[in-house]
């Protein structure tokens, strides 16, 4: 199981489109424990601003 940290934006952004929408669980293949874990850590990133709410193509 992967472990997601709101403290790693790097690793967090290969999880958002270049919309900045989080990736489905279809296109991630994360299961969903690790999904839910995931969203978890990038809205509290968004939150402190460590990652954008959106993002300029």
């Amino acid at each position: 199981m992967m472990k997601f940290s709101y403290k790693q934006p790097e690793t967090l952004k290969k999880f958002i489109s270049h919309q900045g929408m989080i990736l489905p669980r279809a296109k991630s293949g994360l299961s969903q424990k690790e999904q839910r874990s995931l969203a978890r850590a990038i809205k509290r990133a968004r939150h402190l601003a460590l990652l954008p709410f959106t993002q300029t193509v």
